[in-house]
């Protein structure tokens, strides 16, 4: 299986659409630190005088680094969703998948190694977030305070930053699983992009709709994935890509609630692929 996820980690990187995609990441960490940045310099009418100080320390150390977790993991889902589908649903249409079978015949070995080498992609991704996070974080700290404190960098946060990664990491799980999932079923990369993400913005509208009704279906929220990914970090909010408008379950609740979205996921991807047909 090593073999097989070199393969695909090769085809990742000589992928158009991941480079495109990687623009894209970086493209919008600009525009959410440099936009950010320009609200707080011009000061907005109508905003307080406490959001204005919050947005300002969203732009700075150490609370900068919420902000480039939150963004990573926020456009990070929708673009896994995007990568995730493609990667698996074009086999279908060029025919390579008939081809990779027919020498390998293993199936779960062949689709496992398709969602470790997307793995491999989002760690890489976060990476390069932080990389690119930080550079911006720097520059706008500067520019606020004038000079960075690193008084805040001991042991015990650089432990709060490796959880944090974690925890952004796992979350992007769920959405490789999710794009994957909707590709093998369509047997369509554009079936598959388009289903995952419809189903990440209509899960967005409904957690409004839910917990603004109150009552019961206020509960129905903290069984979806955005709601307990918000409940993971909760200084993911400001830029996560759901926004947690009622309290958010405990940190136990999401990550089994979320561990249960990725096995159901996985097991589906799994069957589906194994018992279909391919040939046709």
């Amino acid at each position: 299986m090593t073999e097989l996820i070199r393969v695909e980690l090769f085809k990742l990187r000589k992928r158009g659409m991941t480079w495109i995609l990687l623009a894209v990441l970086v493209a919008f960490f600009c525009m959410i630190f440099l936009g950010m940045y320009a609200a707080a310099g011009s000061a907005p009418h109508g905003m307080p005088g406490a959001g204005l100080e919050a947005l300002k320390a969203s732009l700075q150390f150490p609370n900068a680094f919420d902000t480039i977790f939150s963004t990573a993991q926020g456009i990070g889902g929708i673009l896994l969703v995007i990568l995730a589908a493609s990667a698996v649903g074009s086999e279908y249409g060029w025919g390579t998948v008939r081809q990779m079978l027919s020498k390998r015949g293993i199936r779960s070995h062949y689709l496992g190694a398709k969602i470790v080498s997307l793995i491999i992609i989002a760690l890489i991704g976060i990476v390069i977030s932080l990389i690119v996070g930080f550079a911006l974080a720097s520059f706008t700290t500067i520019q606020l305070a004038g000079s960075i404190n690193w008084d805040f960098m001991s042991a015990s946060y650089v432990g709060e930053l490796f959880k944090m990664f974690g925890w952004t990491a796992y979350a992007l799980l769920v959405y490789i699983l999710l794009g994957v999932l909707f590709a093998v079923v369509g047997r369509s990369a554009l079936v598959g992009i388009a289903v995952g993400l419809g189903y990440y913005f209509v899960e967005l509208i409904a957690i409004g709709i839910f917990t603004g009704a109150g009552g019961w279906l206020a509960e129905i929220p903290n069984y979806l994935i955005g709601q307990n990914i918000n409940a993971l970090m909760p200084g993911n909010q400001l830029g996560g890509p759901f926004m947690a408008t009622s309290t958010l379950p405990s940190v136990l609740h999401a990550s089994v609630t979320l561990a249960v979205y990725c096995l159901v996921f996985l097991a589906l991807s799994l069957y589906l692929f194994k018992k279909r047909d391919i040939t046709a």
